[in-house]
């Protein structure tokens, strides 16, 4: 993800460009391109059939939903992991966010006249967003520095460095030499990426370090901590998880909560979802969850647990742990 977003920010700041094939690039410069696959009338002129403009739709899609895929990733998760009714649901949901905006303006054509129109602030709003998606590789990084090493996170970032700079020098230079510019750019690239499997550590010894006031996950001792009167309280949790994060600053780690998760009573539990973990996995599987945030309060009056919402409030978990008490 590291050289993917970095990849990203490099192509908005204008160090390189991706083509379109030739092929594509003739039909988006010389018409519609459900023109060419809807065919033409009688007259020579090109049709305007719903199949075209299907067409048009499902190649705008493929272009577009890359881009999306952080915020599509739970939901498209979710639908693979269920049944057929499921995934037509999820999928023709998102058909209908990205056919939205066209949506809106066909029933509102006045809505076009408003649009901002084209110019040069969509340069500078590109150098701003290459500047979020550079930020957010620098945020995975102190990801990658728990799940493998700080030496390597360091590593990677500094080929990501020297990768920018690459493509900075590489587009002042003529002919082949951009060429083996380019061959450069990528062989770093494929080093960044290649690096942490060479310096990956055990899951054990990678893992973040638990706070001492939590206990770490062990189902199994869930039903006997509640046999003996004791309230449960699992936070499944991860370094890379921002909503996680939000939860522990604004809820978990403040005030009558804090005092309550780690007073007399009740079993604090961390489970630590930063690396892949195929127990935790599972777990969450259990409760038909595919994603974190997750939270759980079990007890004498809850054994079977309380899920609560992803994101958390004060009132929310206190009444979770007095219902389980």
């Amino acid at each position: 993800m590291v050289v993917l977003v970095t990849g990203f920010a490099a192509n908005l700041w204008g160090l390189f460009e991706i083509p379109l094939p030739r092929a594509i690039a003739d039909i988006a410069v010389g018409g519609h391109i459900g023109d060419y696959i809807g065919g033409h009338n009688a007259d020579g002129t090109p049709s305007t059939s719903l199949g075209g403009h299907f067409a048009t739709g499902a190649l705008a899609t493929l272009l577009a939903t890359p881009c999306s895929a952080p915020f599509l990733g739970t939901a498209i998760g979710f639908a693979l992991a269920r049944g057929p009714l499921e995934i037509i649901a999820v999928f023709t949901v998102l058909g209908l966010g990205l056919a939205l905006p066209y949506l809106l303006v066909a029933a509102f054509p006045a809505m076009a006249s408003r649009m901002p129109r084209p110019g040069r602030w969509m340069l500078v709003l590109r150098r701003v967003l290459g500047g979020t998606l550079a930020l957010t590789g620098v945020w995975l990084l102190s990801v990658l520095a728990v799940q493998v090493s700080p030496a390597a996170a360091l590593a990677v970032g500094a080929l990501m460095v020297a990768f920018i700079l690459v493509l900075g020098v590489r587009k002042r230079l003529p002919g082949r030499i951009r060429i083996a510019g380019g061959a450069l750019a990528a062989a770093l690239a494929l080093a960044a990426f290649a690096l942490p499997l060479a310096l990956d550590r055990h899951a054990s010894q990678a893992a973040a370090a638990i706070d001492g006031r939590w206990t770490p996950f062990d189902k199994s001792a869930i039903a006997g901590q509640v046999a003996a009167g004791r309230t449960v309280f699992v936070d499944v949790t991860a370094d890379w998880c921002i909503t996680c994060q939000a939860n522990k600053k604004l809820v978990l780690t403040r005030g009558a909560v804090a005092e309550r998760l780690f007073g007399q009573g009740v079993v604090p539990m961390r489970a630590d979802w930063t690396r892949p973990d195929d127990g935790i996995a599972a777990y969450l599987a259990e409760h038909g969850r595919y994603g974190i945030p997750f939270n759980i309060v079990y007890g004498p009056g809850a054994p079977d647990g309380i899920a609560l919402p992803e994101l958390l409030t004060e009132g929310a978990v206190m009444t979770a742990l007095d219902r389980a008490r």
